[in-house]
């Protein structure tokens, strides 16, 4: 399911500008490393994904078949999930990017200094497992939707600098900034935030849960690739204990040897 909504996110985004393009450029195969490789954004090699921009945190437990996620804080393990979407100080243009609502699982959206424009989605408050939502220094214009009050495990929320903001905070958003930290970032503080806007930090009542159900992975999203190697490649011995890194190198060469091969007959 992550795989597919990253896949559907950089179809709908790559030809938006050259920015975009220049962003997503490693969202296929395994990454720069290896884009004729079987679609990989997340790796084994720690929470940094292949795909630039992308986390993926790992510490989910198969029992019966099933995964069941028993924490935050690790990268390890054989059922990483997407979690965190890190694209900020990019110049990134354009609307909130409305492919990001069928990430399952995403505990951070950060797009903090961009040229991001229009209304806050009110979607996003069906993002049920957000942690951190970052969008200061952009150009967003309306109000905070009064719906992502419904989202319970906020524990932070940046939109400083977005001079058209106006409005009220949502009574169930954080609490306003102080002191803190979530697992996966280093920033000192936590809360809701929103100097340099034009709200005016009253809180309000939140609204109900709006309608989630265009938030589910359409049944015709695109399959992940299996990959494009050519069919001479062949694994080596022992590459099932290869890392990311050292399978990419391997087709790299493998890959320059056949071209230099079908060049000089």
């Amino acid at each position: 399911e992550d795989i597919r909504a990253a896949i559907m996110f950089r179809d709908a985004n790559v030809n938006r500008s050259a920015r975009w393009a220049a962003n997503l450029k490693s969202w296929y195969g395994a990454g720069e490393a290896c884009p004729q490789c079987a679609d990989d954004p997340c790796g084994n090699h720690g929470y940094h994904g292949n795909w630039e921009g992308l986390e993926c945190r790992g510490d989910w437990i198969i029992e019966d078949g099933w995964s069941r996620w028993s924490g935050q804080k690790s990268a390890k393990g054989p059922c990483k999930k997407i979690t965190n979407f890190h694209l900020p100080d990019r110049g990134l243009e354009g609307p909130f990017p409305e492919h990001l609502k069928y990430f399952p699982n995403l505990h951070e959206i950060d797009l903090d200094n961009n040229a991001m424009i229009g209304e806050l989605p009110e979607w996003l408050a069906c993002m049920s497992n957000l942690i951190e939502i970052d969008l200061e220094d952009n150009d967003f214009t309306g109000t905070i939707p009064r719906t992502w009050g419904n989202l319970f495990q906020l524990e932070e929320v940046e939109v400083d600098d977005n001079p058209q903001l106006r409005g009220c905070i949502p009574q169930g958003l954080p609490a306003n900034e102080h002191g803190g930290k979530v697992s996966f970032s280093t920033d000192p503080k936590i809360g809701t935030s929103w100097g340099g806007t034009r709200i005016n930090g009253q809180r309000c009542a939140d609204a109900p849960m709006p309608d989630c159900s265009h938030t589910k992975i359409p049944e015709d999203a695109p399959m992940p690739s299996k990959g494009t190697l050519p069919e001479e490649i062949e694994l080596p011995p022992g590459h099932e204990d290869m890392t990311p890194e050292e399978a990419a190198e391997y087709f790299r060469q493998r890959l320059a040897s056949n071209t230099v091969h079908s060049n000089h007959p």
